[in-house]
């Protein structure tokens, strides 16, 4: 079959020069064959991911190429076949395993309406590249990684976390495994252990890492996103009663890292618009590193963190010199949901068939505004619930935020606080975002507050999580059905978070919580 499809590749393409571009349709029957090959030959059939270095950022971030740990790179060749690049904390491309579908090209240009791949026809066969880099470290590519989840044979690939994890979880310097789980990421494992119902998924998790040894520590980051709601919220409040002094309008959600990239990369004019917030992975992470180890009686170096997400991006966010704190690095390896699957496998553990546990209490009494964060459209939501209390001391009616539901590529929302309207916007997937930018460097945004997420469907769309055939309004109906449910429905009502901001970050935007939980962004020129 695959010496079949080879032939089907040549004949398909056998007019055009060498080096020449073709579109997808070009390639349609050719490519067609080329996936039958493969999958015959048991290419989409699931693996561990091999072992790759860690990688950190150097001191510049606004250098994308800035990287250590970067193994494998043969960018120069003219042989396009021999291209393996891992240039990138997010995602890796090894062309000997392209088999010309053009499906990465079709994702990027088409879904995230970015420009950065195409596909060309070389010695008879299609393949892709990158369009005006050599590799992606040099590349405008963001780091969503939907190429990555979209491709069938693993040419593009999720950068491998696991070896990392697993030799961490071995060293003997670790006392503590200190594990968070992303919203969204508490849903879609179900997803790998038969659950298909978008079902909350959080004490089995619990489960899971208490199987993994009785070092390890299970937090979700819903408390980190009930912590940033607590600090954007106030925030913007501040921001909005005191007027657009700084030219700062309109307020836009920073917690997305595929977004801050390209707002870095292709925009940089709007940075000042961005929340200064940390995401809630960073947020919680910081408190690992610091109000964890006094807790617990260690040093923040002999706790080992590892952040599960939905999310590639979230592997280079991780490793920017802004996320450090004194020093010391808050989030030490980030595994997408698949890759923790892949662990869990590894090790003979069969998530669906564990009995109910609990996270760990120290980082508890999380709401339902901080899981909808994993749906587009949910931080918007949340934070508005909070802006709403600041305000008025008052709980807001919960039909002013349903028009933020939803998988439009826009959506919008008035939500009138007192005698005031705040115009709300949803910005659901990367290709919606640029009439909004054109609009605020025009300055004719009538927008308040903008949520940007990169991928469709927001975190529950990302592009570590598993492809769904439909669109990904099972997973929100979950989240929205947990936050239903929830006992505690607003950040603010977190009482576990408001103690620890009585006894250690003192209020929202205080002091130590500027240095803790917030950060900034710069022009990124590659």
């Amino acid at each position: 079959m695959i010496a079949e499809s080879d032939k089907m590749n040549k004949s398909a393409n056998k007019s055009a020069e060498s080096g020449k571009k073709i579109t997808r349709r070009d390639f349609v029957r050719g490519g067609a064959y080329a996936i039958l090959g493969a999958a015959a030959a048991g290419i989409f059939s699931e693996f561990l991911p091999g072992q790759a270095a860690d990688i950190n950022l150097k001191n510049n971030i606004k250098n994308q190429t800035d990287l250590t740990g970067a193994a494998d790179i043969n960018i120069k060749s003219a042989d396009l076949t021999s291209v393996k690049d891992m240039t990138s904390p997010s995602i890796t491309r090894d062309m000997s395993k392209c088999i010309g579908c053009g499906k990465c090209v079709e994702i990027c240009s088409g879904r995230q309406g970015l420009d950065i791949l195409e596909l060309v026809e070389e010695n008879g066969a299609a393949v892709s590249r990158l369009k005006y880099a050599d590799d992606l470290s040099k590349s405008k590519c963001i780091g969503c990684g939907q190429c990555a989840r979209h491709c069938p044979s693993g040419a593009i690939a999720v950068r491998d976390g696991l070896a990392t994890v697993s030799a961490a979880m071995r060293n003997q310097k670790y006392k503590y495994i200190a594990w968070q789980f992303a919203p969204s990421a508490q849903h879609i494992i179900g997803e790998e252990f038969r659950n298909l119902t978008g079902a909350d998924m959080s004490r089995k998790i619990a489960a899971a890492v208490r199987a993994l040894g009785e070092k390890n520590l299970a937090f979700s980051t819903d408390f980190g996103a009930d912590m940033t709601i607590m600090e954007e919220a106030t925030e913007f409040v501040n921001y909005y009663k005191t007027g657009d002094k700084n030219n700062k309008k309109p307020f836009m959600t920073s917690c997305c890292p595929g977004w801050v990239n390209y707002a870095e990369i292709y925009a940089p004019e709007i940075l000042k618009n961005l929340s200064s917030c940390k995401s809630p992975m960073e947020m919680l992470g910081s408190l690992i590193k610091s109000y964890l180890p006094e807790k617990l009686g260690v040093k923040a170096s002999e706790i080992f963190h590892v952040a599960v997400m939905p999310c590639t991006a979230k592997k280079y966010e991780r490793a920017r010199d802004e996320m450090l704190t004194d020093g010391i690095r808050t989030v030490d390896a980030v595994l997408t949901v698949i890759e923790f699957k892949n662990l869990l496998v590894s090790k003979g553990i069969d998530l669906a068939a564990l009995k109910d546990a609990e996270y760990d209490s120290i980082f508890s009494g999380t709401s339902g505004a901080g899981r909808i964060f994993g749906a587009t459209g949910g931080v918007c939501e949340a934070a508005m619930r909070t802006a709403y209390y600041i305000i008025t001391g008052q709980e807001p009616p919960e039909i002013q935020f349903a028009e933020l539901r939803g998988n439009d590529g826009i959506k919008t929302a008035e939500i009138k606080i007192n005698n005031n309207i705040i115009r709300a916007c949803v910005v659901n997937g990367i290709a919606n975002i640029k009439n909004i930018i054109q609009d605020i460097k025009n300055g004719v945004c009538e927008y308040d507050f903008i949520e940007v997420m990169a991928c469709r469907g927001g975190c529950s769309g990302g592009g570590g999580t598993p492809v769904l055939f439909a669109d990904e309004s099972i997973r929100h109906r979950g989240l929205y059905q947990y936050d239903a449910s929830s006992a505690i429905s607003s950040s603010h009502h977190n009482q576990v978070l408001s103690d620890i901001y009585s006894a250690y970050l003192k209020s929202p935007c205080s002091e130590i919580a500027e240095e803790l939980l917030h950060t900034s962004y710069y022009a990124r020129e590659l």
